[in-house]
């Protein structure tokens, strides 16, 4: 039992003991990611010329990783791009939709829906590089759905912002021209096609991203897209180039092919010893390959040959033995063979052997064109659907900027009539301010001149005392009247200066102590100017007493206990 239990606790020591390590580990291990992301973040934070290509950095180290990395790492990015401005986000949201539609569950329309709706608030953001950038992704991603009609025309408006903006200023840009050219192959659009794959063709020259087997489709594909513009000596050069490429670069098997599509060219362009001599090695190729494709081809082409030689009895062998071969298999190359047999019995003056040829070959080439018809009917509607799209989506950006210029001119005339406001308040302002300190100058002059009346009284005073004649103690006693009694146009022109230096004084005294009377006021208004009681005396022509006397029934009012209380709270005012 106690060796039970032992071993039970020696169990749990261990699992704590590999929990502890299991943390430290994932510890170690984000705190090795975070620089990386750090480092990611900061090539989407660039705004430079070069940042497309640095962006594409980042996606292309992703892809090296496995899909649990990509998935994580993609969440993260997205995260610390959440930190930044609006273009952050908006690239931390494109890191996340693109690993997400090719890792957690590839080619879910939702993660394209989302690249859309990145690609949709760059077009509102205008930022060009940004639309270039998702305007790929996301056409990728609707050629990997299947949509190639609608992927095709947002990938041509991308790669006209890419031409706007300098091809130089992105990554793989011939890989995406390939692409597109062999998307627009497909869908039967030959001499945009040919442009676009020629375009990609000569940018691949000097981008390393490039792989040889691209070339290779390239020259093949543009090959047959002359082939079937019926331009046999711009086909044949094509074809040319690539088997010497498939020499360079030892590829065989893509040797035969180039060797092989040249045949068809060769025949329309009366080369029929070449053709021969094709023919022959096709032979040879289906014997050891056992391909019954290269067979029935090299009897049709035979077929075709003998008619150009007006052999009709030896052209309706091969072809006959072409259609034995392909047992209907290759429908296209079966109607090229009627075709021929049509041809061959008309020729022969035969009608009747020729009609169910013609038949058939006219029902397929009606299949064909209605298939090919409504597929253009299909592309058109997409291009209309996609051209309106994008037209709503200009005239709602254009709106919206509209709304913000009508804003911003609104705030600039706000912001104008504001600073006229406040130009005319200040200088009010400063106005009013010249004028109380003109005032409070002038009160000055009117508070020393009473002091000097003041003194003057005080000397005419003491005058009388030292006098004894009556008559010069009469002009004596009449001079200190008109310096002792503050006349009404003296109070007046008093308080009127009075009032230009404090201007809310007498409103504010009457609302602190309502009832004041005019002799309480004439005392405040003196006290504030910080006059004696001495001085106040004199200037009213009263007692200090009398002063004395006022100061108590204003303390009163005020409520204080002392002089220097009223004091401060008139000053206050």
């Amino acid at each position: 039992m106690a060796l039970l239990l032992f071993i039970s606790y020696f169990e749990v020591r261990m699992r704590a003991i590999q929990l502890i390590i299991f943390f430290i580990l994932c510890s170690l291990y984000s705190a090795a990611q975070n620089p990386k992301i750090d480092d990611w973040v900061s090539r989407l934070k660039d705004e430079s010329k070069s940042q497309v290509i640095k962006h594409y950095t980042v996606y292309y180290e992703l892809t090296k990783l496995d899909s649990v990395s990509k998935i994580n790492l993609s969440l993260e990015i997205e995260k610390e791009c959440a930190k930044g401005n609006e273009r952050l986000k908006l690239l931390g949201k494109s890191v996340r939709a693109k690993m997400f539609f090719y890792n957690i569950k590839p080619n879910d329309s939702l993660y394209a829906s989302e690249m859309k709706a990145c690609l949709n608030q760059a077009i509102e953001m205008e930022d060009l590089y940004l639309q270039a950038e998702f305007g790929r992704w996301y056409s990728e991603m609707l050629n990997t759905l299947g949509r190639k009609e609608l992927a095709v025309q947002y990938a041509i408006t991308s790669l006209g912002l890419h031409q706007h903006l300098g091809l130089e200023k992105f990554a793989a840009v011939s890989i995406f021209y390939l692409w597109v050219g062999e998307t627009l192959l497909v869908t039967d659009y030959l001499p945009e096609a040919i442009s676009y794959l020629q375009t990609g063709l000569q940018l691949a020259s000097t981008d390393t991203l490039v792989r040889p087997f691209r070339k290779m489709f390239t020259y093949n594909n543009l090959g047959l897209a002359y082939r079937q513009l019926n331009k046999h000596d711009s086909a044949i050069y094509y074809f040319e180039k690539l088997k010497n490429y498939c020499v360079e670069i030892k590829r065989p098997d893509w040797h035969q092919i180039a060797y092989k599509n040249r045949l068809p060219s060769f025949v329309e362009l009366n080369m029929l010893d070449s053709a021969k001599d094709v023919c022959s090695k096709l032979f040879e190729i289906a014997k050891t390959s056992k391909d019954h494709d290269d067979e029935m081809i090299a009897y049709e082409m035979l077929g075709k040959i003998a008619i150009k030689e007006k052999e009709y009895s030896k052209g309706i062998f091969n072809l006959l033995k072409s259609a034995e071969v392909n047992g209907g298999r290759n429908k296209k190359l079966l109607n090229r063979v009627y075709e021929a047999l049509a041809v061959c019995y008309e020729t022969m003056g035969q009608p009747e052997k020729a009609y169910p040829y013609l038949k058939s070959a006219r029902t397929y080439n009606d299949s064909i064109a209605r298939e090919k018809e409504k597929y253009n009917s299909r592309y058109l509607f997409v291009k209309a659907e996609y051209e309106k799209e994008q037209l709503a989506l200009k005239t709602m950006t254009e709106e919206k900027n509209q709304a913000i210029s009508k804003r911003n001119i609104g705030i600039v005339l706000l912001v104008a009539i504001a600073a006229i406001a406040i130009f005319w308040l200040n200088s009010r302002r400063k106005k009013a301010e010249h004028r109380q300190r003109q005032a409070g100058k002038e009160l000055e002059s009117f508070k020393e001149e009473i002091i000097k009346k003041n003194s003057r009284i005080e000397e005419l005073l003491l005058s009388i005392e030292q006098q004894q004649h009556k008559q010069h103690d009469a002009q004596t006693i009449d001079e200190l009247s008109r310096q002792m009694i503050l006349t009404e146009a003296d109070w007046q022109n008093f308080k009127s200066l009075f009032e230009k230096t404090y201007p809310s004084f007498f409103k504010t005294l009457r609302d602190k102590a309502p009832g004041i009377t005019e002799a309480e006021q004439r005392m405040c208004a003196l006290i504030k100017i910080q006059l004696n009681t001495k001085q106040i005396a004199a200037m009213q022509g009263i007692g200090q007493d009398s002063v004395h006397k006022t100061r108590h029934r204003l303390r009163q009012r005020f409520g204080t206990g002392t002089t220097a209380e009223l004091e401060t709270i008139i000053a206050g005012m």
